[in-house]
């Protein structure tokens, strides 16, 4: 019995060389070919991280127009939006870090991705802090491009870093925007924040100034005797600002504002994004949150900026400024599957040529070699 086998010639010895440079050719094309997928909402989450670089750059004018330093270390972009680490309306201590990743442009497509269930024209409810003004500004670009009506209450005293400066408080922050012609909302009442909601541990020159913060920027000042009477002031101020006959279709808190939140344990254990169950759960004591979720008012709940930025890959670096524009939540780029599908048809193509050629070769028969004639 005989025993055959197939010994390639030196013709086919430089086609599996040629097909080994053009797959290795062809694996760096497709391996190098990307496209960008623009994100659902593109054009309105761009134009809101457009909106917020201009509301940074305004402020950053304005403040070193009134001679206010920044400090270019805690802030190495000269924003002046990082506040100092102690001041007379400093409520508690603040991470410099979450102060830091908030100044960002592109933060503000976070909130349009979150608003996306809302159209022009709803309703929203907002409880804010100065703890963080630039996660404010993101969220007010966002309330503006997508044309949303908000009614705001803001808890003006602030943590460490933050709007904390007596003569720059978040009110005068929206003040100046407004005065530019850039910003047709603001806060519509006030409370001092802090420690029952009431500034409990401030001095007294620290409240005066938060008083006068208030005075200066036409903004009422909510003060019950308890926490719990300040968030029922909350609610009477919500409910003041809305007509009868319309209804929030969300209420977004950024912090942990004692008088959205209820106590400091519910700010943690509270899931951070989009809540549409909070009314099933118990709390030892309510704040706004809860109030407005017993009103089948969903919430959104924002405390920790840093998660949000790690989550949406947001720039965090200190040595340049952020780009506007980058970010999972706009855009994402992956291996272009139409030049990876044409470089696997091209191979699949040269690997067919050269069998068939090889196989029409005139020598190919002489390649046949009986094996028992090597015996």
């Amino acid at each position: 019995m005989f025993s055959k086998m197939y010994r390639p010639n030196l013709k086919s010895g430089r086609s599996l060389i040629l097909l080994f440079i053009l797959s290795i050719v062809l694996y760096l094309i497709a391996s190098n070919s990307y496209v960008e997928i623009k994100a659902h909402n593109y054009k309105e989450k761009l134009a809101a991280v457009n909106l917020m670089q201009d509301y940074l750059d305004t402020l950053e004018a304005e403040i070193t127009a009134r001679g206010i330093e920044i400090d270019p270390i805690n802030d190495p972009f000269h924003t002046g939006l990082i506040g100092k680490r102690l001041s007379p309306i400093t409520t508690d201590r603040g991470l410099l870090s979450e102060k830091q990743a908030a100044i960002n442009p592109n933060i503000a497509s976070i909130f349009v991705e979150e608003f996306g269930r809302l159209k022009a024209g709803d309703k929203v409810a907002v409880g804010i802090t100065g703890s963080n003004p630039s996660v404010n500004l993101a969220l007010y670009a966002a309330l503006t491009v997508m044309e949303l009506d908000p009614s705001i209450i803001v808890s003006l005293s602030s943590a460490s870093y933050g709007a904390n400066r007596e003569e720059l408080t978040w009110l005068d922050m929206e003040a100046i925007l407004k005065e530019k012609g850039m910003l047709s909302f603001g806060s519509s009442y006030a409370s001092i924040g802090g420690s029952e909601d009431r500034g409990i541990g401030l001095s007294d020159y620290g409240m005066n100034a938060l008083r006068d913060a208030m005075s200066r920027n036409n903004v009422p000042l909510i003060m019950g005797s308890s926490l719990e009477e300040n968030v029922d002031l909350h609610m009477q101020a919500y409910d003041n600002m809305i007509d009868s006959d319309s209804r929030y279709r969300l209420f977004v808190n950024i912090g942990g504002g004692l008088a959205n939140v209820g106590s400091e344990p519910n700010a943690r254990l509270i899931p951070e994004g989009l809540n549409t169950k909070l009314a099933e759960r118990d709390f030892d004591r309510e704040g706004v949150m809860m109030k407005m979720a017993k009103r089948n008012i969903n919430i959104l709940h924002i405390r920790r900026i840093l998660r949000w930025a790690h989550k949406y890959k947001l720039s965090l670096s200190l040595d340049e400024k952020p780009v506007a524009g980058e970010g999972t939540v706009l855009s994402s780029t992956i291996h272009n599957v139409t030049v990876a599908s044409i470089c696997l048809a091209i191979l699949i193509l040269a690997i067919i040529a050269v069998i068939v050629f090889d196989r029409h070769d005139r020598r190919f028969m002489g390649n046949i070699v009986d094996t028992e004639d090597d015996l």
